[in-house]
């Protein structure tokens, strides 16, 4: 064979200029990403159609205010707990912590007739929580699940003790101001969620923490080995978390002007469901806040929607639970994609077949340190 004659071999596979074009347009993400991006907004758009159909008082102003504000709760604490589930954490503790950050926001408003000392004690409450958590995980390597569990049973058990069972009233009249205030037509609670939103996400997209959440999420061994430190960044988001916690006790301290032991009870699984449907992996390393966002406003709209329609509080828990159903078999149907698009890749770039993914899937693998 001659020098000028090219080996033999196969052709190189390079895009077709139809599939250059659509990668322009998409930019980085591609089709099935865009998908699944969207799903969750396109899901909302429909479900709101639908109310304002079948419910038309569903788009009024007082509405759509009424639904923020109920929401702002579940959207802070589920806020922070996205650090924790992008870390590969659990904390179930978050609805007792908010109902032991409420009581003591109320004993100190109560005791002291000062709403500042009560804010500040209710937050440092849920600070409190988040630091124990972390440092039980960390430092005594007890998984999260257990560990937060039994701070679920203490936070709860020490909020009814302090207060045998009952609410803690006599609080400062100006303490509704946290709740009824309002700033340029929006009351103060839906600008304290905003506020918390556009922190959080800058800490987790623009931040060297937040990289190194992602990647021990993603893998804590190579994570280790990258010399990050693991479990640092762990008790850190436990005690974003925990802030989060501390933030709405004094809120929902505020929106009925006592103290609530007995409040969050189903607070943790509903924060959950939230994230996950709106696309953070329970498995960790794959979020973000802006996905939490969509998630808490997809499951605040179905459920103003029911009080709207008149169904009763009974079977409001079943739709939640069918949705937190819902959301765990999302998770699994997304990681199935992504192994099916990375084995799609492979065999472009190999022009051959590979081993699927799936049999081997390094995400059920992962074990947590």
């Amino acid at each position: 064979m001659s020098a000028g004659v090219a080996s033999e071999g196969p052709p190189v596979k390079g895009p077709t200029e139809q599939q250059d074009l659509v990668r322009r347009l998409l930019g980085r993400h591609t089709r099935e990403e865009w998908v699944d991006l969207l799903a969750v907004p396109f899901a909302l758009l429909v479900i709101c159609i639908v109310l304002a159909i079948i419910a038309p008082e569903f788009l009024t102003a007082n509405n759509l205010k009424d639904v923020l504000v109920q929401a702002a709760v579940l959207a802070i604490v589920a806020f922070g707990m996205t650090f924790v589930i992008i870390a590969a954490e659990l904390d179930l503790s978050v609805g007792s912590g908010v109902a032991l950050a409420s009581v003591v926001s109320a004993l100190v408003m109560r005791d002291s007739q000062s709403v500042i000392l009560g804010v500040l004690a209710g937050i440092g409450t849920g600070t409190a929580i988040g630091i124990a958590n972390g440092a039980i995980v960390t430092q005594l390597r007890v998984p999260s699940f257990i560990a937060t569990l039994g701070m679920l049973e203490i936070a709860r058990g020490i909020a009814l003790a302090l207060t045998n069972g009952a609410v803690i009233s006599g609080l400062p009249t100006s303490v509704t101001n946290i709740a009824n205030g309002e700033f340029l037509g929006l009351r103060w609670p839906i600008w304290v969620t905003v506020v918390v939103f556009v922190i959080l996400t800058l800490v987790l997209r623009r931040t060297t923490f937040g990289v190194r959440v992602m990647a021990v999420g993603g893998n804590r061994e190579a994570a280790r080995l990258s010399s990050v430190p693991v479990n640092r960044v762990r008790l850190l988001a436990f005690v974003i978390t925990g802030v989060c916690v501390g933030i709405s006790g004094v809120i929902t301290t505020a929106r009925v002007s006592s103290g609530q032991p007995n409040t969050g009870t189903l607070l943790a699984l509903t924060a959950i469901a939230a994230i996950v449907v709106g696309g953070t992996s329970l498995l960790g390393g794959r979020g973000s806040v802006t996905r939490t966002l969509w998630g808490i406003l997809l499951l605040s709209v179905v459920q103003n929607g029911l009080d709207l329609k008149g169904v009763n509080d009974d079977l409001q828990s079943v739709v939640i639970g069918l949705v937190f159903i819902f959301a765990a078999s999302t998770d699994l149907l997304r990681r199935r994609a992504r192994r099916r698009r990375a084995r799609a890749t492979l065999t472009d770039a190999t022009g051959g077949t590979v081993a699927d993914p799936a049999d081997h899937p390094p995400d059920e693998q992962r074990q947590p340190a």
